[in-house]
């Protein structure tokens, strides 16, 4: 049975255990004492018998009280104000009724039959039509990135993307990627209140020029080079400046003869950095992508201000979840797939970085995973019904369409020019992405990434009497 297929048929129901996890999310960044696990929590509130005496709105609002506590370890700008510390409770208090509505109406078979699946989090492919789910993701993100309601003088949407910078070890290189950026990606949704759409970018690796995609239009994206002056996002500001992006410069998209050799394994350690063989990790591949847009992106701490950052890690989430379909049908639970791991907050027992209650045991359950679900990746002949898109007959992939001609790039020289006087280039907003592998169309420009050393290699050729150097990238 084909990946997708059998991901799009084995969507099953929500359990109550997605309140807890969550909410012990919150708990860990804002602070109070609670159970140490979520099997602790569940004896604690008595719900680990098979008939729990708590109400389930009694339970919610026991959860509301918690908050969450930021736990720095390094220099960013993550000094929350008390009323910011309150907006991220109150994104969890949204999670905690949404999941509960959907429990009251599986536990009412009836008006649940008639009202059918509680299924809000319905994530698509960014150019699959119809476009309006694109527009309103869109519109959310402009909304929280001009909502200046916290003080402090960050934004609702800098808030959140402050977080990322505070986890850089903890849930980057190691087998933790995964199930704290799945959890991340469920605040973000939540604040923006409509689905974030996927990026498949292997459907732009397939044109002969990626950097020419309809994406890097003022439809979609906004230009690729430079600061960012065109599209739902143009003018955007970050903790190091303008926003900036410098597209195919290092780096490499996801490619469709990549991706099945992830779904090919079974077990998470086959996938997972540092376990997996070259070309199979995850994470790996997921860095390519970063690196390819460059500039803004490629920082670990700055990333998430490129409201794109969500759209590719959605995806990243999407070819996780197919995996986990798979192997559900191998007979293989994934939320007990854990990988030993020496790597500083990725052992399966440890407390999540700042995240006093939840242990990275926790983020592999399966009631987080049914919160969401995914329209499968475009493919032919349909192509998602785009018109941005199109089924090449000779490859059968689907292939996004150029922009049109005259479209506007943006300055490619103004982001090298922004990153030097900003710092960026030196690592002053902290690491890049590690390098995973490069597509041979790339310029090797990049504004962030450490230049790659040249050594030059003398080499004796008899035949024609004379010495000559070949110049060998490491």
């Amino acid at each position: 049975m084909k990946p997708e297929k059998l991901f799009a048929d084995l969507i099953v129901s929500n359990k109550l255990f997605v309140f807890i996890t969550l909410q012990l999310f919150v708990v860990s960044i804002f602070g109070k004492q609670t159970p140490t696990s979520i099997q602790d929590c569940s004896d604690f509130y008595g719900l680990s018998g098979k008939d729990s005496g708590i109400a389930l709105k009694d339970l919610q609002n026991d959860c509301e009280e918690q908050l969450l506590r930021m736990k720095p370890t390094h220099h960013t700008p993550s000094n929350f104000t008390a009323e910011e510390k309150l907006y991220i409770s109150s994104l969890f208090r949204q999670l905690t009724a949404e999941t509960w509505t959907y429990t009251e109406n599986k536990q009412h078979s009836n008006r649940f039959k008639r009202h059918g699946k509680y299924r809000a989090r319905y994530r698509r492919e960014v150019r699959s039509a119809p476009h309006r789910h694109w527009e309103r993701y869109a519109a959310g993100v402009r909304r929280l990135k001009f909502d200046m309601s916290g003080g402090g003088g960050r934004s609702r949407y800098d808030t959140i993307a402050d977080i990322h910078g505070l986890a850089m070890i903890q849930a980057h290189s190691g087998p933790n990627f995964l199930p704290w950026h799945r959890l991340y990606l469920l605040i973000y949704e939540t604040a923006l209140g409509v689905p974030i759409p996927y990026w498949d970018s292997s459907l732009d690796q397939e044109m002969a020029d990626p950097t020419k995609s309809i994406l890097w239009t003022s439809k979609y994206f906004g230009n690729g080079f430079g600061v960012l002056e065109t599209g739902p996002f143009a003018g955007f500001q970050t903790p190091a400046g303008s926003l900036i992006r410098n597209i195919g410069s290092d780096g490499m998209l996801y490619d469709k003869r990549l991706i099945p050799r992830i779904w090919s394994k079974t077990r998470l350690r086959e996938i997972s950095d540092p376990t997996s063989a070259p070309d199979d990790g995850l994470e790996e591949q997921h860095n390519g992508v970063h690196i390819w847009v460059d500039g803004t992106m490629d920082s670990l701490v700055l990333a998430p201000h490129d409201p794109i950052f969500w759209l590719h890690h959605c995806f990243v989430d999407y070819i996780w979840e197919v995996f986990r379909m798979l192997q559900m049908s191998r007979g293989i639970n994934p939320a007990f797939d854990f990988v030993p791991s020496n790597r500083t907050g990725h052992g399966v027992d440890e407390e999540a970085f700042g995240i006093e209650g939840y242990t990275n045991r926790d983020g592999y359950l399966n009631s987080i995973a049914r919160l969401v679900q995914y329209d499968p990746t475009p493919k032919c002949p349909y192509c998602g019904f785009s018109t941005d898109l199109y089924c090449n007959g000779n490859t059968g992939y689907c292939v996004s369409r150029e922009q049109p001609p005259g479209t506007y790039q943006g300055n490619r020289m103004l982001a090298g020019k922004i990153a030097r006087e900003n710092g960026l280039a030196e690592g002053k907003f902290g690491p890049v992405f590690k390098r995973f592998r490069w597509d041979k169309r790339v310029r090797h420009d990049s504004v962030t990434q450490p230049k790659k050393k040249k050594i030059i290699v003398w080499v004796k050729k008899m035949k024609y009497k004379r010495d000559i150097h070949h110049i060998v990238e490491p």
